[in-house]
């Protein structure tokens, strides 16, 4: 009767537990990062020590945020490129091999990759000017250090 009930109750945990707690860590660090950027300021503040508002961006605006968009739009790439290597892998193998448990997954590879090389281009295309301006204001950023 117990064994059943720890079979029952370990998957329960895991699938419950596990996403609760990444979620309430991953929320903890966020909002420790946000009180220390608060307090930084704060003290600039305080001291009158001006503050250029151009660097107080908002995550991904921010220059010193590592993800600006050509960045950004190069993990596209190689995530598409990634999951399209390893969705025809799937799918050779699982022609090769005569297994159905690797169709699926390798054909949702696929496309999941296909989306994310249109995503790239389609963003490259349509971005090709915020990408331009964002290089000139990071090569003044870096003539001003």
């Amino acid at each position: 009767m117990e064994e059943g009930f720890v079979a029952f109750l370990l998957p329960l945990c895991i699938a419950v537990g596990l996403p609760i707690a990444i979620v309430l860590i991953i929320s903890h660090n966020n909002k420790a990062k946000y009180e220390k950027k608060l307090s930084f300021l704060e003290k600039c503040v305080e001291n009158g020590v001006e503050i250029n508002p151009d660097l107080v961006g908002q995550g991904k605006k921010s220059l010193s945020s590592k993800a600006i968009l050509k960045t950004m739009l190069l993990n596209r790439l190689a995530g598409g490129i990634c999951s399209l290597l390893i969705g025809i892998g799937l799918f050779i193998s699982s022609v090769t091999f005569y297994t159905k448990d690797l169709f699926l997954p390798g054909i949702a590879l696929i496309a999941v990759g296909i989306g994310l090389l249109v995503w790239y281009f389609v963003g490259k295309k349509m971005l090709a000017e915020d990408i331009q301006a964002e290089q000139e204001l990071l090569s003044k950023h870096e003539e001003n250090k």
